[in-house]
């Protein structure tokens, strides 16, 4: 489901009751609490590819779907979707189509974003938000305990969060890349929180086809960044089909070991 104008009209103007200091400019139905600079802009050469993409979303993420190397298990996000009060924050949104019910934020000015923010200071009262996700993001944030302090602050009692963070994955700069955790890292990254649900959200096979693509494009490439990217997109093209296989394989209780993403559904007590 998406938005209507209507809709996404009203979600912000209960936003707006959140805030805790006025945008530096509105435009085009944007809030904008931050400029965008050079130090946003992409060094890494295969992001930039993506980023192109990124321009044309509804296509982009239908690539992410089919031929991306990552099988994901949609429903924790259909849970936390269905039982969370609206309207719910989307940290680190990307250009992503908008959830119903959603407020974009991003650092980056995408055309689905609807406020301009850095997360780790977000312009948010103690206490307003009812819902908070951050769908593969902290793993891009630097200090990502500080993303987690200001989502416990800015969260009601009782107010709800998903995480989603990847474990077996390849350097994937967007525009930075700092870390990857396992299941039990990422629980205790949410420790403050009390856990309602957490495991795997893609697979064992997910999390072996993006380092085997890697791996050949990266070795086979002699160090030739175009090169690797060629290789890289024609083995994309070659082999996404195998991720498939972890609709089968995502619910084993060994997955945990190799999986490529984890999530965590928490509650703030």
């Amino acid at each position: 489901m998406r938005y209507s104008l209507a809709q996404h009209s009203n979600q912000l103007e209960i936003v707006r009751s959140w805030l805790s200091q006025k945008p530096l400019k509105e435009k085009s139905g944007k809030w904008y609490f931050r400029c965008v600079g050079k130090e946003d802009e992409i060094s890494d050469s295969f992001d930039q590819i993506k980023l192109f993409f990124k321009r044309y979303p509804k296509f982009y993420y239908f690539l992410i779907e089919i031929i991306s190397p990552v099988y994901s298990d949609q429903q924790p996000l259909r849970k936390f979707l269905a039982s969370s009060d609206k309207p719910i924050l989307n940290l680190g949104s990307g250009n992503q189509p908008k959830f119903a019910n959603t407020i974009n934020i991003d650092m980056m000015d995408y055309e689905n974003v609807d406020i301009i923010a850095d997360i780790t200071h977000l312009p948010f009262c103690n206490s307003t938000a009812t819902a908070v996700m951050s769908l593969a993001v902290l793993e891009h944030v630097a200090e990502p305990s500080l993303v987690l302090e200001e989502i416990y602050r800015i969260l009601k009692p009782g107010g709800l969060i998903l995480s989603i963070v990847p474990f077996m994955q390849p350097f994937h700069a967007s525009p930075h890349d700092y870390q990857r955790y396992t299941l039990t890292g990422i629980e205790y990254l949410h420790k403050k929180f009390e856990i309602i649900q957490s495991g795997v959200y893609s697979g064992p096979i997910s999390g072996f086809l993006w380092v085997f693509q890697e791996t050949l494009a990266s070795t086979l490439s002699f160090g030739f960044p175009t090169l690797r990217n060629i290789l890289y997109i024609i083995l994309i093209l070659m082999t996404w089909p195998i991720k498939f296989l972890d609709i089968f394989f995502v619910k084993l209780p060994t997955s945990r070991n190799v999986a490529s993403n984890f999530y965590v559904i928490a509650r703030k007590s």
